[in-house]
């Protein structure tokens, strides 16, 4: 069975990296500038505009280069924060860019006297970088672009992909609207929603897909990678107040988390575990077997509390899902009374 190439075509920006360039760039060069607050904002208020095609991208770089007053001797302060900056999942399947390195290219609005450096170390060469390049002065200052380069350009990438005339499956990623058109326009294939440091409804509501990370990305395609199975597919719900720091830590690691703040009653609780993974309670919530029998997705339960009473631990055991309860709070209350006495 011959099977067909596929061509992986990352954007740059709050994609391969989780932010946009530009405001990193923004807040270097205005660092003693007394109205740097209002300019940043500006900045960011305008890349969203043209990130969301309610302005020509064009506009978006004349006017923001205009607020930047950037210089050369700026961007290896930038690409250094920017190394800091490239996506969480990204990083942790650095091993995909290089075993794919060939299939792989960036299509960016962004610039390449920045891109290169940070690609190259995922094994992306700078011939398959496509993205705009800066105009200087004689004193090294950003004084504009180059605006014969189609991705200056409204809808540049569509142009651009058109002039490559890959071979084979062109996969979009991206989360931006200018990502989008290429799918629209007929260039790509397929587009994917690349949603892991922001999500743009009018880019998701399009997609062929919605990748909350490069996991998920991987997962669909069948391709190598670190994690075995989404952390964003396994969902989470936590009850009665379950301390904050749970949900930020879990959400953080990209697990898909939903908290309510009371205890539910059996029926609730049997229609609100449909589809959930793990369930984190307190006291009041009670588990019953007749919970646990419908819960056909669950494989874990944490009681954040003193005691397991309220779980049918024999109901969990015969259905193979193991139960936690490790209650800091009684453990620390302990110790305490036992030094105190």
């Amino acid at each position: 069975m011959i099977q067909t190439k596929r061509n992986f075509v990352f954007d740059f920006d709050s994609t391969l990296t989780s932010v946009e360039a530009l405001d990193v760039l923004a807040e270097i060069t205005l660092v003693n500038n007394p109205a740097k607050d209002q300019i940043i904002d500006e900045i960011i208020d305008i890349t969203n505009l043209g990130i969301d095609g309610k302005i020509s991208f064009t506009e978006s770089l004349e006017r923001r280069i205009k607020l930047l007053n950037a210089k050369k001797s700026d961007l290896p302060i930038l690409i250094n924060q920017l190394r800091k900056k490239v996506s969480v999942s990204i990083e942790r399947n650095k091993e995909f860019f290089e075993k794919f390195s060939d299939d792989i290219y960036v299509i960016s609005c962004g610039f390449k006297e920045f891109i290169d450096d940070i690609v190259k170390d995922y094994n992306i060469p700078t011939e398959r970088v496509y993205a705009n390049t800066f105009e200087f002065d004689k004193n090294g200052v950003i004084v504009g672009f180059d605006a014969n380069n189609v991705l200056s350009t409204h809808n540049g990438k569509i142009q651009c992909l058109k002039d490559l005339g890959l071979e084979g499956e062109i996969q979009v990623i991206g989360d931006g609207y200018s990502d989008y058109v290429t799918r629209e326009a007929g260039v790509a294939d397929t587009f994917f929603a690349y949603t892991e440091n922001v999500s743009r409804e009018k880019t998701i509501e399009n997609a062929d897909h919605i990748t909350p990370n490069f996991d998920e990305f991987l997962y669909v395609n069948k391709l190598p990678r670190n994690i075995s199975y989404p952390k964003n597919r396994i969902k989470i719900l936590l009850l009665e107040n379950v301390h904050p720091d749970a949900f930020e830590k879990l959400s953080g690691d990209g697990f898909t988390v939903e908290t309510v703040k009371t205890s539910l009653s059996e029926q609730e609780l049997i229609k609100k575990l449909e589809g959930v993974h793990v369930l984190g309670i307190r006291s009041k919530t009670q588990v019953t077997k007749k919970v646990v029998e419908s819960a056909t997705k669950l494989m874990s339960i944490g009681a954040f509390c003193i005691g397991t009473k309220q779980i049918d631990l024999e109901a969990c055991k015969e259905n193979g899902i193991t139960v936690f309860n490790a209650p800091y709070s009684n453990t620390r209350s302990v110790v305490e009374l036992a030094i105190g006495e």
